[in-house]
């Protein structure tokens, strides 16, 4: 082994296999034997390059190794993210077979502490010159290694990260690098929380998190990696908050952000973290801090008709209870429930005090969509009677049925079956389905008219030629002859109903052979004529059952000529042909 590799772990091909798997183990080896290796070198125990991959920019690359192989890794490529991709392997195949080609180059941190003030002022500005937007980075203050007094601007930091999300764009591949460009930002803002400058920490903190915010819409976030980027900066501001004493300015400018990310969550989503925006609020606000952030609430408080803005008044109402502290307080929790559009909060409590006329009241004011979450609060408090009108008159304006069916199960409850038989044959008649038969069946067997009612709506769907829904009903009740004529019928023969007559077919095996038999035989012609060799395969599993069928009717010469004729007629079809040899056919 040369220098360059006797003091860093050595890697194998099974080592670069586990890590980026057989796929990018084979991608990467046409890397590496192309020389698409560029300057690899070693620093420590990670070996680094540069991989020229289809961009015009070659991806950078960085691998790091221990005792039990790769340890961590990293790539700029798009799906680069811990280092599991084909240019990682590449670089990995380079260090295994070629390790003489990697330098030896010093880790950056000890290489900046060789160099004196003036060269690295010289360095900087040839950095400079290379990537002009570092500049910004001049301009904001970093907690430093003597602890003295730095005043950090908000306005430099959310500068920086404005910056790099207008570089981005509404682009994917411009977006490659921006979470790691403004986590530099939000590290910042942990080291000054590592040395207990709460001040400072808390306006990077809250600097990343409004410049996120402020320029989210121009970015392509698919991943919602910045989100969960002001995520983090909240978990921040949850533990600066925590120390400073009430009061404070600084302390305000904290509670004003938490809210404006909890508005900004309620438009865009958040990442997944284990503090967020209103529970640190609730936690650490003071009354009076509270009673501020909970005015700021009413002014935001959605004003129009869509299902989005009565989502987002309730969203808010709810927020407003905890902060107003307004569940002790009957009038105040009334009030915030009607601002907000809690109508099944409102009912709940209405019917507690025993005020059923008011909470009917505010029940006629609820949208469709709210209503049956005010009906099920009547229901728990035992008096879904007084409510169900209301609903029932709704039922014909309600395309998803859902009035009908709660309306339909008191009825049930309570014994109405001609009621209920009612109901289901309305939503029977509105989207005939088999689930929908299947409770008329039962509530008309209850009633004895089953065989009274059936008949007429056999022949009425029937006439309106309903085969596909006959052919289900068939089946369930066992006419397996029925359902052989009906299925045949269907307009949605083969191709679009293909389960259906798979189903058929596997019910009439036993009692019509024959008929199962020539069901295969269509579906698997029509699968050839489809052409592509997943469906040839699925036509040769139909021929197999249909040549069992034939053999179990002592049919084997009729099988013989149908698949020697089926041979000839496609012979053109050289997948098909392997196909059909493959399964012996």
């Amino acid at each position: 082994m040369s220098d360059a590799a006797s003091t860093i772990p050595a890697v194998n091909e099974e080592t670069i296999l586990n890590w980026v798997g057989s796929q990018n183990l084979q991608l990467g080896l046409s890397y590496f034997e192309s020389r698409a290796i560029i300057d690899p070198r070693r620093q420590g125990q990670a070996i680094k390059a540069l991989c020229q991959g289809t961009m015009p920019q070659p991806y950078r690359l960085r691998a790091d190794l221990g005792p039990q192989g790769v340890t961590d890794a990293d790539c700029s490529c798009p799906v680069g993210g811990g280092g599991h991709c084909k240019h990682v392997g590449a670089l990995l195949l380079a260090w295994l077979h070629r390790p003489d080609t990697f330098r030896v180059a010093p880790e950056p941190d000890v290489a900046l502490e060789q160099r004196s003030k003036p060269e690295l002022i010289a360095i900087i500005k040839r950095m400079l010159q290379i990537q002009p937007d570092l500049e910004l980075i001049l301009e904001v203050a970093l907690p430093g290694e003597d602890q003295r007094e730095v005043s950090a601007n908000p306005d430099d930091y959310r500068r920086q990260v404005g910056a790099a999300l207008q570089r981005a764009g509404n682009d994917w591949y411009g977006m490659r690098g921006i979470p790691t460009e403004i986590g530099i930002a939000l590290g910042t803002g942990d080291e000054f929380l590592a040395r207990s400058d709460h001040g400072s920490a808390s306006i990077v903190y809250q600097a990343v998190a409004q410049g996120i915010m402020e320029h989210y819409e121009l970015v392509y976030d698919d991943n919602e990696e910045l989100c969960e980027t002001v995520d983090q900066c909240v978990a921040g501001l949850d533990i600066c908050l925590a120390e400073m004493a009430p009061g404070s300015a600084a302390r305000e400018d904290i509670l004003n952000t938490l809210l404006d990310v909890y508005l900004f969550n309620r438009d865009y989503g958040g990442g997944e973290s284990d503090v967020n925006a209103p529970d640190t609020i609730l936690e650490r606000a003071t009354t009076e801090e509270k009673n501020a952030i909970a005015v700021r609430i009413r002014a935001a408080m959605p004003e129009g008709d869509s299902w989005s803005d009565g989502y987002r008044r309730q969203t808010f109402g709810r927020f407003l209870l905890d902060l107003e502290q307004a569940e002790s307080d009957t009038e105040a929790f009334l009030e915030i429930c009607r601002l907000s559009g809690l109508l099944a909060e409102l009912a709940d409590r209405l019917l507690q005090l025993g005020r059923p006329e008011e909470a009917l009241a505010e029940a006629e004011l609820a949208a469709d969509y709210d209503l049956l979450g005010v009906a099920d609060v009547f229901l728990r408090h035992g008096c879904s009677h007084q409510i169900e009108p209301l609903v029932a008159k709704r039922i014909e304006a309600d395309q998803s049925g859902r009035m009908l069916d709660w309306l339909k199960e008191r009825h049930k409850e309570r014994g109405e079956l001609v009621e209920a038989l009612a109901l289901a044959k309305q939503k029977l008649d509105g989207r005939p389905r088999l689930v929908r038969y299947l409770e008329v069946r039962e509530l008309s067997q209850g009633l004895g008219v089953w065989q009274e009612s059936r008949p007429q709506l056999l022949e009425r769907w029937s006439a309106e030629e309903k085969y596909s829904l006959l052919t289900e009903i068939h089946l369930e009740e066992g006419e397996i002859d029925l359902a052989l004529k009906s299925v045949k019928r269907s307009e949605r023969f083969f191709a679009q109903n293909a389960d259906q007559l798979i189903r058929v077919a596997q019910a009439a095996w036993e009692a019509y052979p024959r008929e199962a038999a020539e069901i295969y035989r269509q579906l698997s012609e029509s699968l050839i004529d489809a052409r592509g060799r997943g469906n040839y395969q699925a036509a040769c599993n139909h021929l197999l059952k249909a040549r069992e069928l034939y053999l179990h009717l002592a049919q084997e010469s009729e099988w013989t000529d149908f698949i020697a004729q089926l041979r000839e007629r496609h012979r053109r079809l050289p997948a098909l042909m392997e196909e059909l040899s493959n399964a012996g056919l």
